[in-house]
């Protein structure tokens, strides 16, 4: 009997040692002694009876996440918050429903500080275009994420901030496997609510381009087209898949299209519009498309276009004044050609004459704006010097059709002080 009794209590002085062990570990951890901390825990887990309870393995990892966090202490493990991970997983594993409610209780701060300090780490990597680094410490941040969601703990099954960050750490790291992978999963899950996300169907877009993939090119072409109607680059993926087909009417067919979905984007306009003028103002008459005169027509409609949103840009102004400008040098060059001294080719050499200073007087306003707006500049830039003298000769041609003698050399006295400019 006695002998009995003495075994009982021998068990509740032991487990009141036990506890006593433990809430002193806590004790050390709260105060953020967290080197006598960390020596207290993995004592009491070289227990074989302590590592059986789900309570040590949660301060477990409370000690090591606040370690990885300290930058005091975090040279004590060096990966901190993966120990601390493994701790409420081996928790989980002895009691389920002991460690949900002990990390209930504490609103389960162990678990989320882990998850976000392995996204903050990366961030600060990707920051510092460790992009590989970056990229591992997502992976280890999504591990946790997915961990947490499976649990019902909260969270979502795609974490697409993760999701982005970690694509854009591996598109940096050139792992493109990864990189397409991840920017996958975004694009089938419609993802688009930040206008920088639009760089999932950019990437993933250019991707399948290269790869000559044109049903995955096209597809998130026309994904991200839905998300980002205005964007600028899309279009320009798909615009390089129809030149390298020779395609030309699909690609007319493809700005139409834009410009009706965006009628106010400048720079697509202006796009089409000097597509159109390089093909179509080509100095050899044989060598003009047979829709010469339509073109025209539609060339100065969308110059038109691109000015009613910016009255004041050079290079709209500029291209529009030189087709006219291209018109007039054409019918001259006709009229020219007529050597015959009838009436009917007199009357005809006098009708295209008229017609170069009707064009001649529609370029002169455009390209005036061009030569006030670089005129009124010093030390011009290569590329303005070359359009300020194109503006000042070209005036001078027209002034010198229109007969103002005054106003043609007034721009030709321009034209020859431009390079001292």
């Amino acid at each position: 009997m006695k002998r009995v009794i003495l075994g009982t209590l021998l068990a509740i002085i032991t487990l009141g040692a036990s506890a006593q062990n433990i809430d002193k570990v806590k004790d050390m951890l709260k105060n953020n002694e967290l080197d006598k901390a960390k020596e207290g825990i993995d004592n009491l887990l070289a227990n074989p009876k302590q590592q059986k309870k789900a309570d040590v393995w949660i301060t477990k990892a409370k000690i090591y996440g606040a370690i990885a966090a300290s930058d005091k202490f975090k040279t004590l493990v060096p990966d901190g918050r993966a120990d601390a991970f493994e701790a409420i997983k081996k928790a989980q594993e002895i009691d389920k429903n002991e460690t949900t409610t002990l990390l209930t209780l504490d609103n389960y701060k162990p678990v989320y500080e882990l998850y976000a300090g392995y996204f903050d780490l990366g961030a600060s990597q990707y920051n510092a275009e460790k992009y590989e680094d970056a990229l591992a410490s997502f992976k280890k941040s999504n591990a946790i994420s997915a961990f947490i969601f499976s649990n019902g703990w909260g969270l979502s099954k795609l974490d697409t901030t993760l999701a982005y960050y970690s694509a854009l750490s591996a598109m940096n790291a050139k792992k493109e496997d990864e990189a397409v992978s991840l920017f996958q999963q975004l694009a089938d899950a419609k993802v688009g609510a930040k206008p920088e996300h639009v760089t999932i169907y950019r990437y993933l877009a250019k991707h399948y381009l290269d790869k000559k993939d044109i049903p995955n090119m096209l597809k998130y072409v026309k994904e991200g087209e839905e998300l980002y109607p205005k964007d600028d680059y899309l279009p320009l993926v798909e615009f390089d898949y129809l030149r390298s087909q020779g395609d030309k009417k699909a690609i007319y067919a493809k700005y139409e299209e834009l410009i009706a979905a965006n009628p106010q984007n400048y720079d697509m306009i202006l796009d089409y519009a000097n597509e159109l003028f390089n093909e179509t103002h080509v100095s050899e008459a044989k060598d003009r498309p047979a829709d010469y005169a339509e073109r025209c027509a539609k060339i100065e409609d969308l110059y038109k276009k691109a000015l009613a949103i910016k009255p004041d840009a050079l290079e709209a102004n500029l291209n529009l004044a030189k087709h006219y400008f291209n018109q007039a040098l054409f019918l001259e060059d006709d009229a020219n050609k007529i050597k015959g001294t009838n009436p009917d080719d007199v009357k005809k050499k006098a009708d295209i004459k008229a017609q170069v200073v009707a064009l001649c007087e529609k370029a002169i306003p455009p390209f005036e704006v061009v030569f006030k707006e670089l005129d009124s500049k010093s030390n011009l830039k290569l590329s303005e010097k070359s359009e300020y003298k194109s503006a000042c000769n070209n005036l001078a041609y027209c002034y010198d059709r229109k007969k103002d003698k005054a106003k043609a050399d007034f721009y030709q006295k321009k034209y020859d002080e431009a390079d001292s400019k």
